[in-house]
């Protein structure tokens, strides 16, 4: 398993909907969040989970808002 951290900006993405998507992607990858750090560990590639992770919150902020 390897890990690789991301920053994420909460001003653009709320962390309301990181912590929900954390939740979602917890069968793909350990994801852990903490001071605009995104901490992933997975046996896939992790910026494609990021990447995915960053297109998620984006769609959960356009159906919350």
């Amino acid at each position: 398993m390897s890990k690789q951290n991301f920053e994420i900006d909460n001003n653009i993405y709320p962390e309301n909907l990181i912590l929900i998507a954390i939740q979602d992607f917890s069968e793909v990858a350990e994801i852990t969040y903490e001071n605009n750090n995104l901490i992933i560990k997975s046996n896939w590639n992790e910026i494609e989970i990021f990447n995915e992770f960053v297109n998620y919150v984006t769609w959960l902020y356009n159906e919350l808002n």
